[in-house]
């Protein structure tokens, strides 16, 4: 079961990071439907480039990390670095969780499920799409936490 959760969860950042890293490129495919916006039309914010390369090499780790929860990486050290580095997956696993589940139930204004602007492209995107996929991922995420 954990080998699943982790593929899911892997494919899922990497093809977010994916997305990312075409959008701080220029890309403009999902850009509207993918960022909050206000009932009248106008964009709550608009990241730069490099707020979102943060976000896709962000994404990126987090991938890595997720897939070290596999211990199919051999890091070549000692007992001790290795336990070291294995209690820091554990531990940025956890906080992956909660990052994602955070984001699952939002800031009450325009992302999350408890959102109070929902008719704009972004609000029914994200309740129908982004706020289930972070819910599943926190909880994917507590899970390989906890089993592996």
């Amino acid at each position: 079961m954990i080998v699943v959760l982790v593929f899911l969860n892997v494919s899922i950042f990497l093809f977010l990071s994916g997305l990312h890293f075409y959008w701080a490129f220029g890309g403009t495919w999902g850009e509207l439907t993918s960022l909050p916006s206000k009932p009248d039309g106008t964009l709550f914010f608009k990241p730069g480039i490099v707020s979102t390369l943060v976000v896709a090499f962000g994404l990126l780790f987090f991938a890595t990390v997720t897939f070290m929860n596999l211990g199919w990486i051999d890091l070549h050290t000692t007992n001790e670095i290795s336990a070291i580095a294995q209690r820091f997956v554990k531990i940025v696993t956890m906080i992956i969780g909660f990052i994602f589940l955070l984001r699952a139930v939002g800031n009450f204004s325009y992302v999350g499920f408890f959102k109070k602007i929902k008719g704009t492209p972004f609000g029914i995107n994200d309740s129908k799409y982004y706020s289930p996929l972070c819910l599943f991922i926190g909880t994917a995420s507590f899970l390989i936490y906890y089993f592996s």
